[in-house]
C-alpha cells in the first residue's frame, strides 16, 4: 500500500496532476512549492516563493514560517 505522499509525487507527474495543479489556488501553489524547494535544500527558491508569499498575503507568508517549528503533538 502505497502513502499519500507517494501517491500524490506519482500523480504530479502525469496529466492529470498537470491538471489538478493547474486548477490550484495560487497560495496553494506557493506552499507546496516551497514544501518542495524546502526539502530539497533550495534556498534560493525558498527566498523566492516568501518574497512572492509576502506580496500576496502576509497570512501565507505566516504560513510558510510555520514549516520552520515542529508540529505541536
Amino acid at each position: 500500500m502505497s502513502t499519500p505522499t507517494l501517491f500524490d509525487a506519482d500523480i504530479a507527474a502525469t496529466e492529470l496532476g498537470k491538471k489538478r495543479r493547474a486548477l490550484m489556488p495560487v497560495d496553494a501553489q506557493i506552499v507546496d512549492s516551497y514544501r518542495a524547494a524546502r526539502s530539497d535544500g533550495d534556498r534560493e527558491q525558498m527566498r523566492l516563493l516568501r518574497r512572492n508569499a509576502a506580496a500576496l498575503d502576509p497570512q501565507l507568508l505566516a504560513e510558510l514560517d510555520g514549516f520552520d517549528y515542529p508540529a505541536a503533538a
